[in-house]
C-alpha cells in the first residue's frame, strides 16, 4: 500500500490532467483496493479544491482503520472552524473549504454503501467517442501575428498574398514582408494541413509536425525546416540553365533535393529519422554520412548514422491519402501513430510481446473501429479519461 501522501500526491496529479501513464496505473490499483476507496475518488473527482481532504482521508484511513471514519468528521469540522475565524485566506476563497468538506462529509457517508461497487471502471469512456484528426493548424509570422487556419479548408498558398487553397483570402502583405519574413505552421496532434510554398512545391504535414519556411525564397537556394512528418512535392526550378536547390533540415539531417516526392519523418520523440523516396532523387546528409536515394528507397538516420534499404513506400505515404496501412509495421509503431492522430496518450499495461500488423483502413474512422481491426491478434485495450487527456491503456 502507498502512503498516503504518494496516494494523494496521485489524485492531485490527476486533477491537474499530468499524471504519468505509471502513476495512472498505481492510482487505479489503489482504487480498485477498497469500496470506500472508489467512492471517495469519485467524491474527489466533483471538487477540484479538495486535494488537502484528500490528503486528510487518506492519512486518518490508514492511521486508524477502526475510527477513520470519526476522526476525519472531527478534523474537517475543526478545519471548517479554523477557515472561519482566520483572515489568512481572502474571503473570497473561503467558500471553497465549505463546500469541499461538506462534499466530501456527504459522500463518505451517505454514499458508501450506495457505491460500494464503484471502481474506475466509472471514468472509462467510450472508443466510439473518439473522433479522428481534422484539418487543424496554426500560422505564427516572424513579426508575431498568430493566425488560427480553418478547419473547412485544407491548406494555404503563399502567393502575393496569403490565401487558402481554393483562393479564399487569408492575410495581405507587403512586398516587403515577403522579402524579409518567414512562417511557422504547427498542426497539433489530431490534426493536418497542407502548404503550397513560394515556388509552387507542396507540403502535407501530418499530426504534431511543424514547418518553418520563407514567405520568399532567395534567388541561391531555397531552404525549409520540419519537425514531426511531412510529404513533399517539390518543383524543378532553374535559373540560367542552373538548378536552383531545395533541402529539407530536420534536427539530424539535412535533405538535399533536385525536383521530387518523399515523405520525411523527424519526429522529437523518436529514436531516428526515417526518408522514404517516392519521385526522383534526394541525397540525406546526417553527421558526416551521406546517402543518395533512388526511389523505393528509404534513408534511416540514427544518431547521425545513416543505413539505407529497399522498401515498399505505400505503407509510409499512406497517411498523405489519409489511410492507415499496416505492412509488418510492430504494435508500438502502430500505436505512435494513433496517439497522434486521435489525440491520445497511449500506456502499456504488463509485459506487451512484439507483435506485427496488416491491414489497412481509412483514418477517418473513429477510434474504436481502428482498434477492432487490431484486436484481432489478441490485443485489448482501455480508455480512461484524466482530466482533460484521453489515455489509451494497451492490454495483451
Amino acid at each position: 500500500m502507498k502512503s498516503s501522501k504518494e496516494v494523494a500526491e496521485l489524485i492531485k496529479k490527476y486533477i491537474e490532467g499530468n499524471i504519468s501513464s505509471e502513476e495512472s496505473i498505481q492510482l487505479n490499483n489503489w482504487i480498485k483496493e477498497k469500496p470506500e476507496h472508489a467512492e471517495f475518488f469519485k467524491s474527489v473527482l466533483s471538487e477540484d479544491e479538495v486535494f488537502e481532504d484528500a490528503f486528510l482521508w487518506i492519512d486518518l484511513k490508514q492511521k486508524n482503520e477502526n475510527q477513520w471514519l470519526d476522526d476525519l468528521k472531527k478534523d474537517t469540522l475543526d478545519k471548517i472552524h479554523y477557515k472561519n475565524h482566520s483572515d489568512e485566506k481572502p474571503k473570497s476563497f473561503k467558500w471553497i473549504y465549505y463546500a469541499a468538506a461538506a462534499m466530501l462529509l456527504f459522500g463518505l457517508f451517505l454514499g458508501i454503501k450506495r457505491f460500494q461497487q464503484t471502481n474506475v471502471e466509472e471514468i472509462d469512456i467510450e472508443l466510439s467517442h473518439i473522433n479522428p484528426g481534422t484539418n487543424k493548424a496554426e500560422l505564427i509570422l516572424s513579426n508575431g501575428k498568430k493566425l488560427t487556419l480553418r478547419s473547412d479548408k485544407d491548406g494555404i498558398v503563399i502567393d502575393n498574398n496569403l490565401e487558402y487553397s481554393d483562393g479564399t483570402h487569408v492575410l495581405s502583405l507587403e512586398n516587403e514582408d515577403l522579402t524579409n519574413m518567414t512562417a511557422t505552421i504547427q498542426v497539433p496532434k489530431g490534426g493536418k494541413y497542407q502548404v503550397t510554398l513560394p515556388d509552387g512545391s507542396r507540403v502535407w504535414l501530418n499530426s504534431l509536425s511543424k514547418l518553418e519556411y520563407p514567405l520568399a525564397f532567395k534567388k541561391e537556394g531555397r531552404k525549409v525546416k520540419l519537425e514531426g512528418e511531412g510529404y513533399f512535392q517539390v518543383s524543378k526550378i532553374s535559373m540560367e540553365n542552373k538548378r536552383i536547390p531545395f533541402e529539407v533540415e530536420s534536427t539530424m539531417q539535412t535533405i538535399e533535393v533536385t525536383g521530387t516526392q518523399f515523405n520525411l519523418s523527424a519526429y522529437p520523440d523518436d529514436a531516428h529519422e526515417v526518408s522514404t523516396l517516392v519521385e526522383g532523387s534526394i541525397n540525406v546528409h546526417g553527421g558526416s554520412s551521406k546517402i543518395s536515394l533512388k526511389p523505393n528507397q528509404q534513408s534511416i538516420n540514427n544518431a547521425g548514422k545513416l543505413v539505407k534499404k529497399d522498401v515498399d513506400v505505400s505503407s509510409y505515404i499512406a497517411w498523405k491519402e489519409n489511410k492507415f496501412l499496416f505492412y509488418e509495421t510492430e504494435l508500438r509503431d502502430v500505436m505512435k501513430g494513433l496517439s497522434r492522430w486521435y489525440d491520445i496518450e497511449v500506456s502499456y499495461q504488463g509485459h506487451i510481446e512484439p507483435t506485427y500488423f496488416y491491414g489497412e483502413i481509412g483514418r477517418e474512422k473513429n477510434l474504436s473501429e481502428v482498434l477492432r481491426m487490431i484486436e484481432k491478434s489478441g490485443v485489448k485495450f482501455k480508455l480512461i479519461k484524466t482530466g482533460k487527456t484521453n489515455k489509451l491503456i494497451v492490454i495483451q
